[in-house]
Order: C-alpha cells, then sequence, then structure tokens
C-alpha cells in the first residue's frame, strides 16, 4: 500500500478540503487529489463525500482513517526506533496547542528545543477551544498544551506550570475613564468580554477568602481572546485575560493590571499526551525539556514573540491631517 497516499488522505481528513490541505502542507492540490483517488481505487471504496466546498468522510472513509492514523504512528515509531538505534534523537513531533499559548509560550519552547536537538522536525497544529468536545475528530499527537485539566480520561497530563486571569486596560482608558478601587467598581466601566457557547464569561475573582463573580456589560464581545486584547490596548474598556497571554503588553506598558490584587484561582497548565506502550526517546526528551524551560523560563535565550501595539497616529491625536503625509502615502502603497 502507497504509505505517501495514506499520510495525503489523513491531511485531506484533517482539513475538510483539498484546497485547504494543499495550504496548509504546502502541497500541490493536483497531487493531493491524485493519490488520494487512486487510494479510493485500490480499496474499491469512496472515501469522501463532498458537501458544497467540503470534504466529508464517508463512512468507509471514518472507518479507513482510524487505521489509517494507526498505520502513520507506527510508521513514525518506526523511523525514530532506527534513528534512536543510531544514538540520535530525530523524527517528527507533532504538537497541538491554542493559539494563546502559540505565540505567548509554545513558539518559544520549540524554537530553544529546536536549538537544542537540531534534528528533530516540529509541526504544530492551533486546537479550537471545542477540541476536545469532539472526540471522533481526534487526531493523534504527540502531545499537547492544555491549560486546565482534561476531560479525556484516555490523556496523561504533567503540571508544567500554573496561570491565573486577571483585570487588565490601556493606560489610555484608565487615564480617560479612572481606575476601579473595588470589584463593586467595574459595573461603571466599558468591558471587553469573552463569548462562550453558553454565553458571557463570568469574571471571578478572588482576594484571599473574599469572592466575587462580576457578570460584564461588554460593548465588544468575542470568541477569540486575540481580538479582546487588541480592542482593550486600543482602550476600549477592562478586560478578563489569562495573566501569561498579556505579558509582553503589560511589559511594554500598553496594557496595566486592573484591580491586582483580584485574580481568579491558579489554573494549570499541562502538557497532555495519549496513553501508549511505547514512548519514543524524542517524546521522552521533548517532555523533560517542557519541564524543565517552565521552570527556568528565563535562563533560556528564545526570543520572545513581539506584536505591533495598537496606536493612534500621531498627527491623529493631534488633530493635524495624516493623509498627505508622504512616508503613510508610500506604506499604502506598498500594500497596495
Amino acid at each position: 500500500m502507497d504509505f505517501e497516499a495514506i499520510d495525503y488522505f489523513i491531511k485531506v481528513a484533517e482539513a475538510q478540503s483539498l484546497s485547504h490541505a494543499a495550504k496548509l502542507y504546502g502541497l500541490p492540490k493536483s497531487s493531493l487529489s491524485h493519490k488520494v483517488r487512486a487510494l479510493e481505487d485500490s480499496l474499491g471504496v469512496a472515501l469522501f463525500v463532498r458537501d458544497g466546498r467540503e470534504l466529508h468522510l464517508s463512512d468507509a472513509g471514518a472507518e479507513f482513517l482510524d487505521h489509517a492514523q494507526r498505520i502513520k504512528e507506527s510508521c513514525e515509531g518506526a523511523k525514530a526506533a532506527i534513528a534512536e538505534a543510531g544514538h540520535d534523537i530525530a523524527g517528527t513531533l507533532t504538537i497541538g496547542s491554542t493559539g494563546e499559548f502559540g505565540t505567548s509560550f509554545t513558539s518559544e519552547l520549540l524554537f530553544a528545543f529546536r536549538q537544542q536537538y537540531p534534528q528533530v522536525n516540529v509541526d504544530v497544529i492551533f486546537l479550537s477551544l471545542g477540541y476536545f468536545l469532539a472526540p471522533e475528530k481526534h487526531q493523534p499527537f504527540d502531545g499537547i498544551f492544555h491549560w486546565g485539566e482534561p476531560a479525556n480520561s484516555d490523556y496523561i497530563a504533567r503540571k508544567l506550570g500554573e496561570a491565573s486571569f486577571c483585570l487588565y486596560a490601556s493606560p489610555r482608558y484608565i487615564e480617560q475613564f479612572g481606575e476601579p478601587s473595588t470589584p463593586a467598581d467595574l459595573a461603571g466601566h466599558g468591558a471587553v468580554a469573552f463569548r462562550r457557547p453558553s454565553g458571557v464569561q463570568t469574571w471571578h475573582l478572588e482576594r484571599g477568602a473574599e469572592t466575587v463573580d462580576f457578570m460584564p456589560t461588554a460593548q465588544c464581545m468575542a470568541n477569540d481572546y486575540w481580538m479582546l486584547k487588541y480592542f482593550a490596548v486600543a482602550g476600549e474598556g477592562i478586560v478578563y485575560l489569562p495573566a501569561f497571554f498579556t505579558e509582553i503588553e503589560c511589559k511594554n506598558g500598553d496594557l496595566v493590571p486592573v484591580l491586582p490584587q483580584w485574580r481568579s484561582p491558579l489554573v494549570p497548565i499541562n502538557l497532555l499526551y495519549m496513553r501508549r506502550r511505547y514512548v519514543s526517546r524524542k517524546f521522552a526528551a521533548f517532555l523533560d525539556f517542557c519541564l524543565d524551560y517552565y521552570r527556568q523560563r528565563a535562563a533560556y535565550s528564545s526570543p520572545r514573540y513581539c506584536v505591533e501595539v495598537v496606536r493612534p497616529f500621531a498627527g491623529a491625536r493631534a488633530g493635524e491631517k495624516t493623509t498627505d503625509d508622504p512616508e503613510l502615502v508610500r506604506m499604502r502603497a506598498a500594500v497596495g
């Protein structure tokens, strides 16, 4: 059987689209289509059914996917075992992570890991918040960075650290609207809030034995932490975000803590991995590295993630016309 065709089938099944899989993995769409069609011919069944632009697994395709993933995992294990026989830590690590972790910790950790183990390739896949609620769509990962305890007992959780939610606002917002001195004062402030499927996220705050649950009245809501952070830095209101996710903005002075004595309970940051009989040397090395990295992050020289800060043009703040600024005109022309 063509193992490359099996790999291409898995990629298309995950992406639910030939075009999406081609862009995601940098492969020609025609190659993906040809390999999948050849695999269907060899099996004598249709693996996908088309629904508009999306491809959904047929009953036979869903059954074959489970076997295909085990075949791929077995091949990766065999490849790693051969490399390990030569005393090299090599192969590919497939890592799952949320977008918040991806730019706050995962990317810099993986960069540091690759400096130590350059023969290990990394394949990072960002997961939605509902990933663990849809086990039928799960794919094999070597490890998953996860904030909180896993609901799925098939995973082993190794605690790397802890983090909590805190309140933040931009200095511009505080200057304009003042700073709350108690949780009761939050009712008079603008809010940027996270929207869950069940409704707006409650701000749960604790200070010693005191507990407050505040339901924000938000002018801006989103189910994405990045968008909430954007609006908060831009001065739209107070936001409730994980402390690790605002590290750079607080260091640069673009966000400041609000009611810093109040915060949510600490939530564990875990590295999850499936229970398995064989643990490769590359993953064992990765697990040890992650535990050490979180213990002494400051000792590593990995570049920190940097994002463009949301600031109005200086001329706009001063009431000047900016449309004829030569540098602005040049920048606009450069982008289109």
